[in-house]
């Protein structure tokens, strides 16, 4: 045990080791540059994830309603159901997302954080409004487009 404590490698930190590490680092500080250069553009794009959401759910629901048959606000207003060229489409409040259903079967989430939402029928246009969780409304008119025979 005592040879063990003599044998020390005091050869110490050498200018090679320490031109090393300031080279990673160097790298590492380009990498965080490049991240933030990137981060504030889609920052701005992207201020609120739930407003792109209610886009998205807006654009899917409106192409949802293009052709459809037998058109039905349900249970309350919280509910419509219709018939598209792709079968029953059902579109609800389940719990805190609104969902699609097709043909009773499936659960497809079309929009999240919802605390009630409220379809109303005018003619040919659906008006949804939405009351997320943290209390904003949303309000959206769509076009219904009935098949014509």
């Amino acid at each position: 045990m005592h040879s063990f404590l003599k044998c020390r490698n005091e050869s110490g930190y050498t200018l090679i080791e320490a031109l090393f590490q300031l080279l990673i680092m160097a790298v590492l500080l380009h990498f965080v540059v490049l991240f933030l250069y990137w981060k504030m553009p889609v920052e701005r794009q992207l201020k609120d994830y739930y407003e792109t959401e209610w886009e998205l759910f807006a654009i899917e629901l409106q192409s949802l309603l293009v052709d459809v048959e037998n058109f039905d606000v349900l249970i309350g207003n919280r509910a419509v159901s219709f018939f598209n060229d792709r079968g029953k489409i059902h579109v609800e409040q389940n719990g805190y997302v609104i969902r699609k259903r097709v043909n009773e079967s499936g659960h497809v989430p079309l929009f999240t954080n919802v605390s009630n939402v409220f379809f109303a029928q005018d003619e040919h246009e659906l008006n949804v409004e939405v009351t997320m969780l943290d209390g904003r409304k949303r309000e959206r008119r769509f076009v219904i487009g009935m098949h014509q025979e």
